[in-house]
């Protein structure tokens, strides 16, 4: 993690959608530091060759505060064509929320479940499952470390807002949590993340 210039464009795009929530939301920018402490933690984000935090800005509604960190990453992959391999360099920009966790639970992992998985939890039965709340259970898969602690202190506002969208990806290591869409940045992407980390904490205050 090092420090990069962001494209102009890119930077007009995050701070003009920020704007939009200003008079609903409070937002105080961060340090990068802070942001590249933070993003660390994660396994999710040490599998890309660089990654570079441009921006960690703080969103506090009326119940809470979140961070969305806008995270620069590289990534090296292989294609294959025509019977030769090549290396093709991906760089992406995208924002991620990041929470925190009231209880340490460990390392948990929450993915979008596959048919795979499925078939193969019927014999290991690995998936934590949470009966009330069953659209989250169904749509996710989630395994962790200390199974009993998950299942007791996973926060219920990080389900229920789950529970009718699909296909996040969800870290969480000790006291904190990483949100991510997996998709570069738009005014969508970004006002989705916001939407969802207001109404987390807000369903996490009420409980």
């Amino acid at each position: 993690m090092n420090y990069k210039a962001l494209n102009p464009s890119t930077e007009n795009l995050f701070e003009s959608t920020l704007k939009k929530i200003q008079h609903q939301l409070e937002t105080k920018r961060k340090d990068t530091t802070t942001g590249l402490k933070l993003l660390a933690r994660f396994d999710e984000l040490k599998k890309y060759r660089s990654l570079y935090v441009h921006k960690v800005i703080e969103v506090r509604g009326k119940n809470g505060a979140f961070l969305i960190a806008l995270i620069d990453k590289h990534l090296t992959i292989i294609e294959t064509k025509r019977h030769s391999r090549t290396e093709k360099e991906i760089e992406e920009v995208e924002p991620v929320l990041v929470f925190s966790v009231p209880q340490d639970m460990g390392k948990v992992y929450i993915r979008k479940e596959t048919l795979v998985d499925k078939v193969l939890d019927l014999f290991t039965k690995v998936d934590i499952g949470f009966n009330e709340y069953p659209n989250f259970s169904k749509n996710y898969y989630v395994v962790g470390e200390n199974p009993d602690q998950v299942k007791k202190h996973l926060p219920k506002g990080l389900m229920k807002s789950l529970d009718n969208i699909k296909n996040l990806t969800v870290e969480i290591t000790g006291n904190w949590g990483l949100l991510r869409t997996e998709r570069n940045l738009t005014e969508y992407v970004l006002l989705f993340l916001v939407s969802i980390g207001n109404k987390m904490t807000a369903l996490d205050t009420a409980n």
